[in-house]
Parts: C-alpha cells; sequence; structure tokens
C-alpha cells in the first residue's frame, strides 16, 4: 500500500529577521504534519517552536504507521496540552526563555480523514477541485476584533495589533487547542504556513499559486518566494501535501460506479 500523502516542507529568514523563529516537520508515509512560529527574546523563539514541533512529532509518531497517522480528537487536543505544559516549564527554568511562546498547528491524516490541531496564527488550509478553504482560525487580537464586528478583514491587514496572539503554546500553564476533523479526497492539497505565509501573500494567490500542475517541492519553493517577493518581513515557513490514496469511502464510491456501470451494460444487452 502506497503511503497516504507526497509531501515537501520550507523554511526562511525573510529579508529582515536575522535569525529563524519557525520550525517544521513532514512525513508523507506517517501522515504528520507540524508549523510553528517562535516568539521570545534572545533566541527563545526558535527554542520554543523546535521543542513544541519535537514534543509533538514524538507524540504522533508512536500512534502512527507507514500508512497514515489517525488520532482521536481528545488525543490529539491532550498531545498539544502537554507539549504546553512542557515548553511552560522550559521558559521558566532560565530567566533568559521567560516570556518564549509558539504558534503550532498541526495535522494528521491516513489519506481518508484528516485532524487538525492549532494555537496562535499559523494556519492549515485544504485545496480541493481548485478551491482554497482555511480550516482554522487565527487566535489574534484582529481576529477577535473581526468577529466583533469592530474592524473589516481589510483594517486588520494593516492593523498595529496584528501580530498580538490571544493563544500560545508555552505562554501560561494551560492552553485551550481548537481541534477539528476533515474528510480528505483523492488529489487534495493540504497547506501549513506560518503568518511569514500568510501576512505576505493574500488567500487568493495562494490558491492560484497551489492549482498549478506542479510537484510538491516546486509548489513549496513557489509559495515562500512569493512571500519574499512581497517583502519578507516575517521567517516563512510552509508545509504542503498532496492526497495520493483513495480513502476508503472514495474507493467504496469508485466500486459502486463500476457497478452500477455493468448492471446497465446487462439491463441494455437484456433489453436487446
Amino acid at each position: 500500500m502506497s503511503a497516504p500523502f507526497e509531501a515537501a516542507g520550507l523554511t526562511d529568514v525573510g529579508r529582515v529577521r536575522a535569525n529563524n523563529e519557525d520550525s517544521f516537520f513532514c512525513d508523507g508515509e506517517k501522515g504528520i504534519f507540524i508549523v510553528a512560529d517562535g516568539m521570545g527574546g534572545h533566541n527563545s523563539g526558535e527554542v520554543a517552536s523546535s521543542f513544541a514541533v519535537s514534543l509533538v512529532k514524538d507524540f504522533l509518531v508512536q500512534k502512527s504507521s507507514d500508512f497514515g497517522c489517525r488520532i482521536s480528537s481528545a488525543d490529539l487536543e491532550a498531545g498539544v496540552k502537554a507539549a504546553n505544559s512542557l515548553v511552560y516549564a522550559k521558559g521558566r527554568a532560565l530567566p533568559k526563555d521567560s516570556g518564549m511562546g509558539t504558534t503550532l498547528v498541526c495535522a494528521c491524516g491516513d489519506g481518508e480523514t484528516l485532524t487538525v490541531a492549532h494555537v496562535g496564527d499559523s494556519r492549515a488550509y485544504i485545496l480541493r477541485k481548485g478551491v482554497l478553504s482555511c480550516l482554522t482560525e487565527d487566535h489574534s487580537v484582529v481576529q477577535e476584533q473581526i468577529r466583533r464586528g469592530l474592524i473589516r478583514q481589510e483594517e486588520a491587514a494593516v492593523s498595529e495589533l496584528q501580530n498580538l496572539l490571544t493563544r500560545a503554546v508555552g505562554s501560561n500553564p494551560e492552553v485551550d487547542v481548537d481541534i477539528s476533523t476533515h474528510p480528505l479526497f483523492f488529489g487534495d492539497l493540504l497547506l501549513l504556513a506560518s503568518d511569514g505565509l500568510t501576512k505576505m501573500v493574500p488567500d487568493f494567490r495562494i490558491q492560484e499559486i497551489l492549482s498549478r500542475k506542479e510537484d510538491i517541492s516546486t509548489l513549496a519553493s513557489k509559495l515562500v518566494s512569493e512571500a519574499l517577493k512581497a517583502g519578507g518581513l516575517d521567517n516563512v515557513t510552509v508545509v504542503v501535501a498532496r492526497v495520493r490514496r483513495e480513502g476508503k469511502k472514495s474507493r467504496l464510491g469508485s466500486s459502486w460506479s463500476k457497478v452500477k456501470s455493468i448492471l446497465r451494460g446487462a439491463d441494455a444487452k437484456t433489453s436487446s
């Protein structure tokens, strides 16, 4: 049986920052994809993001096989919350790491179902039949203002508050984790990205790039290049994965279509 996903990840420091505080992990065989965007003084952001990615990755690898990862929403939430506790403790161990934290978006699947967990403003998207949909909602001050009808989307894009988060992994002893589950179909494209992409490149442009008939590595590279071309004001990280194995429901649907076709042919012969 083939791996459920074809996947590639790429990160770039950008054109302004001295350090890259983003981290990622992707494994198409195990169906595990993670992006984190760290914050904190000195190198604390880099430490927070890489530590969180490592913790969640190790947790999910135990739940996966070479044919993907299927995990309950409760287990995934527990794994992210456990990572939060350890990142928080690490941030309190040394004065230089005080206040460190990180966003985290994680997706795991087996080609049929995708489970997504996220904290912060790193995002998960899915492209299906040329249409891009965002699977997450930012945990940020401006998103909360939009939700309450205080500002419009266009105002949020230029707001001085757009980098302020309402949730982050490791910033507090406990964290609320958003969890969602989504069906997958053959050919779907999954994108996980830090805000270094999403704040520089509008969704319609991301959709245009992902809709091209190119390999996964090329698509990841072109997304990063687009963010750099737009100014590269932050670190930019993307993970792109294509579903390349039909899920059980898709196979059943395909088989039933073949059965109906055979029956129609048999009916036609009987009539003649």
